[in-house]
């Protein structure tokens, strides 16, 4: 009798192969939600871990392409510099002005664009000439395709003074009239929002050339728009920790971010 009541107490309970069941569930479950936690990590997170790693263990020297396979972000999907700077050079070509604007890359991974008074602006007035306005049309267009790009606009002057006749009071006002009229036309369609705009008036206090001659005097009578943003300035910053962190710990070696080799060709 006792026997057979010991025997009744311990049948109850699930049977063990269902335990080790349940557990396998568990343990596939919390592994598809780690494989989908990775698939949206962004890389500035995964960087700024890895560099964490690396400052307290002194491990992975290298990983530049531990990421390759991680999405790109909306910012990354947006065009390159390049591909804007091309873009910009085929329709000045188009218009015949490839002679007189210039395109450069900025130092901080944006772009330059540099317009000769002359192709602008009637001399010593304010006044767009209605052949720029085309030209001012189409850097508008291309600029509206990037909703992270930030527009700066730089007016400026020889350092001849104006006409006593003049409506302007001096170089600084002139070359600002100049750079809110090019930034109002550019926001005018409704394309870029007056946000993304910052007006500057430089004067002649940023001359490229001498002002001893006539053709230096007209190199810097311009008006020069900075487009920033293009380039994911984390990358940058996430670079200048980096080497930081570096001297720091005395090590020599500086690991290589996850850039791809046309990104580190833009940035120079």
């Amino acid at each position: 009798m006792a026997g057979r009541r010991k025997k009744a107490e311990g049948g109850g309970g699930a049977p063990e192969w269902l335990v080790t069941y349940g557990d396998l569930m568990s343990l596939l479950l919390t592994f598809f939600v780690l494989l989908l936690s990775f698939s949206t990590i962004s890389e500035e997170d995964f960087n700024q871990a890895m560099m964490s790693l690396q400052g307290a263990f002194s491990i992975m020297p290298r990983f530049s392409g531990v990421v390759s396979n991680i999405p790109r972000t909306r910012q990354q999907k947006e065009e390159s510099v390049h591909n804007v700077a091309r873009r910009l050079r085929r329709r000045i070509q188009v218009l015949g002005l490839e002679k007189e604007v210039k395109i450069d890359y900025d130092a901080r991974g944006g772009l330059k664009i540099s317009f000769p008074d002359n192709v602008l602006f009637e001399p010593g007035s304010e006044e767009l000439k209605p052949e720029a306005l085309p030209l001012l049309d189409d850097v508008t267009g291309i600029l509206a395709e990037m909703p992270d790009s930030f527009v700066e606009v730089r007016g400026h002057t020889d350092n001849t003074p104006p006409l006593a006749d003049s409506p302007y009071r001096d170089n600084f006002d002139l070359s600002h009239a100049r750079a809110d009229t090019v930034g109002r036309h550019m926001m005018k369609s409704g394309q870029v929002g007056p946000e993304r705009f910052e007006l500057v008036a430089c004067g002649s206090g940023q001359p490229v050339a001498p002002n001893d001659t006539e053709e230096g005097r007209k190199a810097n009578r311009r008006v020069d728009v900075y487009v920033r943003g293009l380039v994911d300035q984390s990358k940058i910053e996430t670079e200048e920790v980096q080497r930081r962190r570096l001297r720091e710990t005395g090590t020599t070696e500086a690991p290589l971010l996850p850039i791809s080799p046309q990104e580190l060709e833009e940035l120079r």
